[in-house]
């Protein structure tokens, strides 16, 4: 169906206008939006002007989804996130009995805000959403960074698998997360028993660091207790070596000085010493010596 999309921007809010050729009739289908808060679907009202038919969703401080890939690119984890919602946004809708074909799929009418995103349910839609999604899937190949590997991978994946006839979202969903597992496209970011395991090696690495520190201080201490050992011992030796050698040492002078004075002693107890003017008498035989 064709129609003709406007901005209605107030001082307080802004909405968002679709329009199309044909009197208002109220069905069950905007009953249900008006009575029930619908997680994910924007806000909507309906009012007939003349012989066309206006529906109004509040996007009030909302960037659409064009606009804001614009600005920046797209990531795996954008793209996982906007599965992910999407999916809920479905099953929510058909949970309420509404028709998930009238999903409007152009990223000019999904709007987001910090990661969360808002579809508009437009009761007057009829295109298949598995057609529409496929084409949405070609801008997400024209907004990743082919700087980002895994970005790459996600949105050709995405978009080989969404050109296959009878395609599953949540199958896609499921092949998306096996290649995160595989292929660790998660940035490094590891799952909860990867963790455990790295906490565990962590912890015996910490064991082996403080068991072959407590080694070798215990061979430090002991090598340290030898050399104080070795050393008192051998200060022990030196002194007891010492004196024994002074001793040794002073015997042997005294023996040597008492040798050296015996000629002279025996020498002068044999003679006595004369008196002045008597030299005559004083003979020393070189055997005294």
């Amino acid at each position: 169906m064709e129609f003709q999309t406007k901005l209605k921007k107030e001082l307080n809010q802004t909405r968002l206008r679709i329009s199309f050729s044909g009197l208002y009739t109220e069905d069950y289908q905007i009953r249900m939006l008006r009575e029930n808060h619908v997680k994910g679907l924007l806000s909507i009202s309906a009012v007939g002007e003349g012989e066309s038919t206006v529906y109004e969703y509040d996007i009030t401080g909302l960037i659409s989804m064009r606009q804001y890939y614009k600005q920046k690119k797209i990531t795996w984890e954008d793209m996982n996130g906007f599965l992910r919602q999407m999916q809920e946004v479905i099953e929510a809708a058909e949970s309420y009995l509404l028709n998930s074909n009238r999903l409007l799929m152009n990223p000019e009418y999904i709007f987001c805000e910090e990661g969360e995103y808002r579809f508009c349910y437009f009761p007057q839609g009829d295109e298949d959403i598995r057609t529409s999604f496929h084409r949405l899937m070609d801008d997400f190949v024209q907004w990743t960074d082919y700087q980002d590997i895994p970005s790459v991978k996600t949105a050709f994946f995405l978009h080989k698998e969404t050109m296959k006839e009878n395609y599953s979202l949540k199958r896609i969903m499921l092949e998306l997360e096996k290649m995160k597992e595989e292929e660790d496209i998660s940035a490094g970011e590891p799952k909860e028993n990867r963790i455990k395991e790295m906490r565990s090696g962590k912890r015996e690495d910490e064991e082996k660091i403080l068991s072959e520190k407590e080694r070798q201080e215990t061979e430090e201490e002991s090598a340290r207790g030898e050399r104080l050992w070795q050393q008192r011992a051998f200060e022990y030796d030196s002194e007891e070596h010492d004196w024994i050698t002074r001793q040794e040492m002073g015997s042997k002078i005294l023996k040597e000085t008492d040798n050296l004075w015996s000629p002279v002693k025996r020498l002068l107890h044999r003679h006595k010493r004369p008196k002045w003017g008597d030299w005559d008498g004083i003979y020393i035989d070189e055997e005294d010596f």
